[in-house]
């Protein structure tokens, strides 16, 4: 049984290992209490800046695979809302739970999650790990731009006196776009240097060496917090059809990301990456904001959970079917 083999290779090197982080964060936080506006913290002002810089400046994507995942993420992100607004007016869900519904569809787990899934993934391929993890970032960012800003208007609902501001100020101080700024400028200058680019190199090797560990920290420190705030969702009883909200993200975001995908007829690593991405449960950030506005946190936070807590089993099968080569057969 090929299939089966596949299946179980892909459940034990890839996402085994990532779960197993993840278990050991929820472990931690559970007994020991770790302290998470540290934890937090060094995920956005360290790893991921160093990991964002690190693929940028190594990566040899071109712009235009870097226009699509851009373009990819956001039409998908389109489709799912209009997938998930159909979804609850049928099934009569109120207005405003409906936005905190879409939030819980739309919005995913791209870096925690994402960036060690797509590098365990890849890491034994031609296109490699840092290929798909370059390409991963872009994901990332175009998911945390949005949360930042089309995230506070759907949990807020009507925008207060000054919350676009406030919006604003949350978008210009988000790291990762700064190390994406820091990486494209880098990629200039060294271009610009020429034959003299080596010799600057290693004039700046130490501050590069810190940037590789800041990036090899990323898998533990983004993976081990991701358990920790796993482990303080308070699932409580909120009500809301958290059953159909999972089926959006999990079962819905991968299906109507291959068939974008497929009619689009994108092919190799590249629609293998975007397919993937699309498999990652429900952000936690959605959580964040949801209770920052009390928009039915319990609901959201039962969904968060919910969607990681099955999120192996899906996202197994959506690496085995980016891995089969059913993107590089035409639709007829």
């Amino acid at each position: 049984m090929p299939i089966f083999a596949d299946i179980l290779n892909i459940a034990w090197t890839i996402v085994l290992p990532v779960m197993l982080l993840v278990g050991i964060g929820f472990t931690l936080q559970k007994r020991l209490g770790l302290h998470m506006p540290t934890m937090v913290r060094l995920n956005f002002y360290l790893v991921v800046p160093g990991i964002v810089y690190f693929s940028v400046v190594n990566s040899e994507l071109a712009a235009g695979d870097v226009g699509r995942m851009v373009g990819f993420t956001l039409g998908a992100m389109c489709v799912w809302a209009g997938l998930t607004y159909t979804v609850a007016k049928l099934r009569g869900v109120p207005a405003d739970q409906r936005r905190a519904m879409l939030m819980t569809s739309i919005f995913y787990n791209s870096g925690n999650y994402g960036l060690p899934v797509q590098e365990l993934a890849f890491r034994n391929t031609t296109f490699g790990s840092n290929g798909a993890t370059s390409l991963q970032v872009f994901v990332l960012i175009v998911q945390n731009v949005t949360t930042f800003s089309f995230g506070v208007l759907l949990a807020a609902g009507k925008p207060a006196d000054g919350q676009w501001r406030k919006t604003l100020l949350q978008i210009v101080r988000f790291p990762p776009i700064y190390a994406l700024t820091a990486g494209l400028l880098t990629i200039f200058i060294r271009n610009q240097l020429g034959d003299n680019a080596a010799g600057a190199a290693r004039f700046l090797s130490p501050f590069w060496d810190t940037i590789v560990f800041a990036k090899n920290g990323f898998i533990v420190v983004a993976l081990v917090t991701l358990g920790a705030q796993l482990a303080l969702v308070e699932r409580g009883e909120g009500k809301g059809p958290v059953a159909t909200s999972v089926l959006l993200r999990l079962v819905a975001g991968p299906l109507v990301g291959f068939t974008l995908l497929k009619m689009l007829g994108w092919t190799g690593p590249v629609a293998q990456v975007l397919l993937i991405s699309t498999s990652m449960p429900t952000a936690v950030n959605c959580l964040l904001m949801c209770m920052e506005f009390d928009n039915h946190p319990a609901f959201v936070a039962r969904s968060v959970f919910y969607s990681t807590l099955l999120s192996p089993i899906t996202i197994t099968l959506t690496i085995l079917l980016a891995q089969s080569g059913a993107l590089d057969v035409a639709m007829k």
